[in-house]
């Protein structure tokens, strides 16, 4: 089952539960869930990291209770009895907010309560990555970056790191388009091997802000050759916004022997000159 049918399965079993046989003097007792606001620690570090974590994914004693904007409060059902609760940080797939999915790459939230009737309990949403998370690419632009790889032959500096913008730290990655300039692209000087990545799910998420569009791809080699491919093309936005892509059927076949990260820039707009800013690009599978 996918996902997404998974999402509505929930979805139906949630709304059939408060509403088949239930008259007005039968209506179930609730309990509530104060889900703040969420936070995300850096992998390997003790730092607050950026996200774009939108919903949380509830579950109580092994049922899916709904899934819930944040922050928000959301109600369960009273049973007398200790409830064991999990949460999931849930994000929206490519950016599409029809494709809602829960981050298989964060751990769940556990919570035991012995809830009473008409009581809130405040949920804290520290997130952090599981510890199967493997991290091909995690660029910060704070030292010497790694999207260095020359693939379209052009001599010129591509992605500089500046201190003109950024997301989180002192610098971002940045590149700079104009009328001689249309199109930059850039890939990681390191590859990942394959047997590196256990063909699981596969993502890249990263912050970014400018004008023009943004291509994200991956550049497969196989017989000392590279083939560029897309999965997905961004407009900048005006201010800093965060994106979880989906590599996952990408990576899955073994059609490679290596592969790099790509991203690509193409000028849009009619300014004369137009800058796109990268800042905090993981590349995250199992």
């Amino acid at each position: 089952m996918s996902r997404i049918s998974l999402y509505l399965s929930f979805l139906i079993i949630w709304m059939s539960f408060w509403s088949c046989g239930l008259g007005d003097d039968e209506k179930p007792i609730p309990f509530f869930l104060n889900l703040n606001s969420p936070k995300v620690l850096e992998p390997l570090q003790n730092t607050i990291g950026t996200h774009k974590i939108t919903e949380a994914w509830v579950f109580a004693d092994g049922q899916i209770q709904g899934v819930y904007p944040l922050p928000s409060v959301a109600p369960l059902h009273l049973t007398n009895e200790k409830t064991e609760i999990k949460i999931l940080a849930g994000i929206k797939n490519n950016g599409m907010n029809d494709t809602p999915i829960f981050y298989p790459f964060m751990k769940e939230i556990p919570l035991v309560l012995n809830p009473k009737a008409n009581e809130t309990y405040n949920v804290p949403l520290n997130f952090s990555y599981t510890e199967a998370s493997k991290f091909s690419v995690n660029e910060n632009f704070e030292g010497n970056h790694i999207f260095t790889f020359n693939l379209d032959s052009k001599t010129e500096p591509k992605m500089l790191a500046t201190t003109e913008q950024s997301r989180t730290g002192a610098k971002s990655g940045m590149v700079v388009l104009n009328s001689s300039n249309r199109f930059v692209e850039v890939g990681t000087q390191s590859s990942v091997i394959k047997g590196f990545n256990a063909r699981g799910e596969s993502y890249v998420e990263f912050d970014y802000k400018g004008e023009g569009e943004i291509a994200v791809g991956i550049a497969k080699s196989r017989n000392g050759f590279f083939v560029v491919e897309y999965i997905l093309f961004i407009p900048a936005k005006t201010d800093w916004n965060h994106i979880y892509v989906d590599f996952t059927d990408k990576i899955s076949p073994n059609d490679f022997d290596s592969y790099k990260m790509v991203l690509a820039f193409t000028k849009t707009g009619s300014s004369a000159e137009s800058k796109v800013f990268i800042d905090n690009y993981k590349h995250v599978h199992f």
